[in-house]
């Protein structure tokens, strides 16, 4: 079966089959007419999505007619996605070559140059596009983009100036220009690209201070400075043209005077709470750059939450910046906790508590910080996870299902289905706790149908039945998926051999019992008595007696495992459950 998601269509326009002229055969007109029938049809199922039909109905329709550019098109996009590169190439050169003024055909050829490695050839397509085409712009900024990749930044400037001769300047392109000059390591042509941007802009200082960061960056800061007070002339408190200043105290080595002005740019009570946070988004990279400024930094932080009005934005950032350096637990905490008290809804600081109680196994915290963050997020599913898997390890087995089925309610189509999948997952382990068996297996069909995959799922699923020696066959099949997923897994290669030994093939389960005892030192007291009772029953009863008292040592102190080991033979127990 072959799936396709997005195959490229293109404007019926540019693909309809030529008009059948008068002058055609009957033979003739009617190929045709077939073509034109089965052309539509594969159309029609490629809109369905229906693209195993779709591919077979195009390869049909270029046997019909090998010249038609429309269906090679098709076809080069199917082998394209089947990653037969080279035939969706050549296909795709054939269609151009058939409507050379196809400007779509002759884009996709670009794209299949790419996708094959031949970078020269698809920019040879776009410049050809670009002369033949001189009303799609956009063809220069494709250009640009290429040549700036290639290091051919004289072409890449070209491309912008031609963009800019039919559009017309914007602050977009001339920034562009600006960076490509910056990496040819022009700085008199990167400073007449800002010079302009000035020139263009007079009210934005933004550029002014660029331009003096040009200068500073190569060696000036006396015309970098002169620049920057200019700025701060017009406007004292542009962040910007002050951070500049900061920047270049800081440069210079004189740290003094560099704290000196940083402060008291910082602690300006004009600057607004998301100016005073962005300012130090800007200056923490240079701040951080000596361990000894990490004490300053943290002072700076805590004086500016201080600061009179909402100061949300600076905690947020003073709560990234110590995650980002490893502080404390204990640290991040009362800044998490001051977060919520500005913004009680704020999912990231939820979740970082949420996780440091879960850390710390502190299932009463997990409940209470999970009902705190439902009440602003009911979507949340993974709030609802944490908060019943709490409950279950409390021993709280309802409000553990309570609290399932109150997430599930709030599921979409949007959800993740992974942990939908884990929810049910959840549900199912805690029915079968309660000895709920229905209800177990039913949530766990509901789990695999939205994850399939969910190994631990079918790992419970099948040993459940094979406990219950119903439906083995289905067993074995979910089984055998968790250890080809996971072939070292003891927990799964146990489940998979006992399911062969409940159908009777136990050399084969003797076989992943020998796997079992030669990879794992630490094996658990169920998986000791699954191996004692396969040897057991393959005749090995002196090793079968070995392996049921290590399963007593490991803590089995069942009866039927005292008379196994007493009468040194295999006694059935189907009363046994497993802690999976």
């Amino acid at each position: 079966m072959l799936f396709m998601v997005g195959i490229s269509s293109v404007p019926a326009a540019s693909i309809c089959p030529q008009a059948v002229t008068t002058a055609q055969s009957d033979d003739s007109l009617s190929r045709q007419r077939a073509f034109d029938y089965f052309y539509l049809q594969a159309l029609s199922l490629k809109e369905q999505e229906a693209h195993d039909a779709a591919l077979e109905m195009f390869e049909h329709c270029l046997a019909l007619n090998p010249s038609s550019p429309a269906v090679i098109f098709e076809l080069s996009n199917y082998y394209m996605f089947l990653g037969k590169k080279n035939e969706a190439l050549g296909l795709m050169q054939q269609a151009v070559k058939m409507e050379p003024g196809n400007f779509w055909y002759r884009q996709i050829l670009a794209s299949a140059y790419e996708d094959n490695g031949r970078r020269d050839d698809a920019i040879a397509v776009y410049e050809s596009m670009a002369a033949d085409f001189p009303t799609n712009t956009e063809m220069y900024l494709v250009l640009a983009g290429y040549y700036s990749e290639e290091s051919l930044y004289d072409k890449a400037l070209a491309a912008l100036e031609n963009y800019e001769r039919k559009e017309g300047k914007s602050e977009q392109i001339s920034m562009q220009k600006y960076n490509i000059c910056v990496m040819m390591d022009d700085t008199l042509r990167a400073i007449a690209e800002v010079n302009k941007l000035v020139a263009d802009n007079p009210d934005d200082l933004r550029y002014r201070v660029l331009l003096g960061d040009i200068y500073m960056h190569n060696g000036n800061p006396a015309r970098a400075e002169k620049i920057y007070r200019q700025v701060l002339s017009q406007e004292p408190d542009n962040v910007n043209g002050r951070l500049a200043i900061v920047n270049l105290h800081k440069s210079e080595g004189n740290d003094s005077l560099f704290r000196m002005e940083f402060d008291s740019l910082l602690m300006n009570r004009k600057i607004s709470p998301s100016a005073r946070a962005e300012l130090l988004t800007k200056a923490l990279p240079e701040l951080a750059k000596s361990s000894d400024d990490s004490i300053y930094i943290d002072n700076l932080f805590k004086r500016a939450m201080q600061l009179p009005g909402n100061q949300l934005p600076t905690t947020l950032l003073y709560a990234q910046y110590l995650s980002i350096v490893g502080a404390e637990e204990s640290d991040i905490t009362p800044v998490l906790e001051k977060v919520l008290s500005v913004e009680p809804e704020n999912k990231a600081a939820q979740l970082q508590l949420l996780a440091y109680a879960i850390k710390h196994e502190n299932y009463d915290e997990i409940i209470a910080r999970a009902d705190t963050a439902i009440l602003y997020n009911p979507e949340m599913l993974q709030l609802y996870y944490y908060r019943g898997l709490a409950y279950f390890l409390k021993d709280m087995p309802d409000e553990a299902l309570a609290t399932y089925r109150r997430g599930l309610q709030s599921r979409s189509e949007e959800s993740d289905a992974k942990l939908v999948s884990d929810i049910f997952a959840l549900i199912g382990d805690t029915e079968h706790e309660l000895g709920n068996r229905s209800a177990t297996m039913a949530a766990y069909d509901s789990a695999l149908i939205y994850n399939p995959h969910n190994v631990q799922v079918l790992n419970n699923y099948a040993y459940y039945l094979a406990v219950d020696g119903e439906n083995l066959e289905r067993a074995e099949e979910m089984s055998l998926k968790t250890v080809k997923e996971n072939p070292d897994n003891p927990i799964y290669i146990d489940t998979y051999m006992w399911v062969l030994f409940k159908q009777g093939r136990h050399e084969e389960a003797k076989a992943y019992a020998e796997k079992l005892l030669a990879t794992n030192d630490d094996m658990s007291a169920v998986e000791y008595s699954h191996c004692g009772d396969i040897f057991a029953v393959c005749g090995d009863t002196e090793r079968a007696v070995e392996l049921w008292s290590e399963a007593q040592l490991k803590g089995d102190d069942s009866k039927i495992l005292k008379r196994k080991i007493k009468k040194k033979r295999y006694i059935p127990d189907e009363k046994r459950k497993k802690d999976k």
